[in-house]
């Protein structure tokens, strides 16, 4: 085939100069088609002649098809590893913001002046017209006093606010492996977050609920049930008060909630130690009877410890006095060794034998 009859047989196919079995095949099919659906049958003969001539010459000249041009790379997508990212890295914290932050639990200045600070607040507050607005926590903390003493002792307790704890006389296998369950899940967040006193609370308080609520005699709970209600607005209190210097797990959400702890806490424990002490200069008279049945009541948690375990009026203030001052003791010395930061080097020292 010479080239005048090539290029009329690429003409009548509608190729160019390029020709290959695939765009011959794609022509002469879409040609064909068109013929087809117009009814010319002499058209549709010579288009068959051209295809059947070019076939033929691309069979004894096969084309060599061009090196298909590259493809342009496109740019690699945004957070790719062939493109670094860009991350930003927010400054450091100034000292003295760092310094004068009240969420952190790291700055020296807050952990002083945190306590003496919140308690002279709660103090004024106490001693204001708006002091009637604590009462009910005050009563709350006396419940919960003796609720945590039932569920320490395996027992069901619900405290309620209006001067009443429901307490179930049986001990419950529920009530027993539910707090040790929340010990468990306590202890296992500080552990995930490298946190001693998490680990700490739930190690102590563990084999305490073990000994009260499998081993402790039932009559030796039932006294302590009884005291727990005053001895509760003590030691409560002054562990509401730590509270605010220990590192929780960062799901508690500890940073702004543990001065409401402290406040509410400051605030029980001034007005029962303050209290006791006037019973002690005989300014007050030792709370008999019960705010739901009033002074008349012999199920009040004084007349059961007079009645049933024949402690006397000197015993039962001199007791709850006792125990103020050993709380404020505790305090002082926690006191001192968070304001000084001793708890983060023994914290750091306790942390470095766990593994990464």
């Amino acid at each position: 085939m010479d080239e005048s009859e090539y290029n009329r047989c690429c003409a009548a196919l509608g190729l160019g100069a390029e020709v290959t079995n695939e765009t011959l095949e794609r022509a002469y099919m879409k040609r064909n088609f068109a013929l087809i659906r117009a009814g010319a049958a002499e058209e549709r003969e010579a288009l068959r002649v051209a295809h059947d001539k070019l076939a033929a010459h691309l069979k004894d000249h096969p084309a060599v098809s061009a090196a298909p041009a590259p493809r342009p790379v496109p740019p690699p997508a945004f957070g790719s590893a062939t493109r670094p990212v860009p991350v930003y890295v927010p400054p450091p914290p100034s000292p003295l913001a760092e310094l004068l932050n009240p969420l952190s639990q790291e700055s020296w200045l807050i952990n002083v002046l945190a306590l003496p600070v919140v308690t002279a607040f709660a103090w004024l507050v106490n001693v204001s017209p708006l002091g009637f607005l604590m009462k009910g926590f005050h009563v709350w903390m006396h419940e919960f006093g003796h609720a945590t003493i039932a569920w320490l002792t395996g027992r069901r307790a619900l405290p309620l606010p209006i001067g009443w704890t429901n307490i179930e006389p049986e001990r419950s296998t529920f009530v027993y492996f539910g707090v040790l369950f929340l010990l468990g899940v306590l202890a296992v967040a500080g552990w995930r977050e490298r946190k001693v006193w998490p680990i700490l609370i739930a190690g102590l308080v563990a084999p305490l609920q073990f000994y009260m609520t499998w081993r402790m005699p039932e009559y030796r709970a039932d006294l302590w049930v009884a005291f727990g209600g005053v001895g509760g607005e003590f030691y409560l209190s002054a562990l509401f008060m730590l509270l605010f210097y220990l590192q929780l797990p960062d799901k508690f959400r500890w940073g702004a909630c543990r001065y409401i702890f402290l406040f509410v806490g400051a605030s029980s424990f001034l007005n029962i130690y303050l209290f006791w002490r006037q019973v002690k200069s005989g300014a007050e008279s030792i709370p008999w009877g019960s705010m739901v049945q009033g002074e008349e009541d012999a199920g009040g948690d004084m007349n059961i410890l007079r009645d049933d375990y024949r402690w006397n009026n000197h015993f039962i203030t001199g007791t709850y006095n006792g125990l103020g001052a050993a709380c404020i003791a505790v305090l002082l010395i926690g006191y001192v060794v968070f304001a000084l930061r001793i708890d983060a080097v023994i914290g750091r020292r306790i942390a470095a034998l766990w593994p990464e």
